[in-house]
């Protein structure tokens, strides 16, 4: 399995569902950050579990704007590492709180990031939205972002029980106006009736998780007459306790339906898994054979 192991490794990969300041690997902020002895847990005890981390201990480390820079670029350090080619990797506009409250500066630092990395790695920044974030700063950053050239998709996330989508329809609409790769998290701990509801009101071309999905053969179908990928991240989920393990994760009847699935790291900071760990736990538990890992390989680039 090393063998195999180091092949998957070596691999040119996707990932496409990334929270860019969360996206780093964990040694990396501790060898920055020895003094704050972060420990990562195997189970958040659902999302909430997970917010309460990041709220008590990775915002307790990360403080500066010069700190939020580290974050995002140990998340692209950590993609080159795991050879990864292509990435699609959201940047929270909520970040701004850290540049002086200046969109356009945080606009600039990603830019930044784009052309010092652009020989190793095709970075596709996505406007990464808190479902939580005023109404009125969606509108006046998010519009900012749009314009500024530097992101190709937009991407909305929160509790997904909660928070009407409505409000969200007019950027989401300018978005697609710029040609921008249109995504909602929706479906992993909502049912399946909240993934056709966004489908129909958001018009997405990708779902972020979805994984509910399969509890539906009528919600499977519009996400694949509609040719919607599932960008789906097995750990996240398992760690999140969306599903119990990965012998019953949903993710082989999605692809058995025919619907276009990639497997991605959602944050590795918190999840500790690389796109390589994920491929090959696939494979150890024999969800997938070699062959299928290079099809969902390949589909991230697509």
């Amino acid at each position: 399995m090393n063998i195999i192991r180091d092949q998957i490794h070596k691999l040119p990969k996707a990932d496409v569902h990334n929270h860019l300041h969360l996206g780093g690997n964990i040694n990396a902020l501790r060898a920055k950050y020895s003094d704050a002895r972060l420990t990562i847990p195997k189970n958040y005890h659902g999302f909430d579990g997970m917010m309460d981390f990041i709220q008590n201990k990775i915002n307790k480390i990360m403080l500066t704007s010069s700190d939020v820079m580290f974050f995002m670029e140990m998340a692209i350090e950590s993609s080159i590492d795991d050879h990864i080619e292509y990435l699609e990797a959201s940047v929270d506009i909520g970040l701004v709180r850290f540049f002086n409250n200046s969109i356009e500066r945080l606009v600039n630092e990603v830019a930044i990031l784009k052309n010092k990395y652009e020989s190793q790695i095709n970075f596709k920044p996505d406007i990464g939205i808190n479902k939580n974030t005023p109404i009125d700063i969606v509108y006046s950053d998010g519009l900012k972002c749009i314009q500024s050239g530097v992101f190709n998709g937009i991407d909305l996330y929160g509790n997904e029980r909660h928070n009407a989508l409505e409000g969200f329809v007019n950027i989401y609409n300018t978005a697609r106006d710029k040609n921008f790769k249109i995504k909602i998290h929706i479906g992993e701990f909502s049912n399946c009736q909240t993934i056709e509801d966004a489908i129909i009101l958001l018009n997405p071309d990708v779902i972020q998780h979805g994984i509910r999905a399969v509890d539906s053969e009528k919600t499977m179908d519009m996400i694949l007459q509609r040719n919607i990928q599932l960008n789906i991240c097995p750990q996240s989920n398992i760690s999140l306790g969306a599903v119990n393990n990965i012998s019953e994760h949903p993710i082989r009847k999605l692809y058995d339906h025919g619907i276009k699935i990639t497997l991605n790291t959602d944050d590795l900071l918190l999840f500790n898994a690389t796109i390589t760990d994920q491929f090959m736990y696939l494979l150890d538990h024999n969800i997938f054979s070699f062959e299928d890992i290079e099809q969902i390989r390949k589909n991230g680039f697509n």
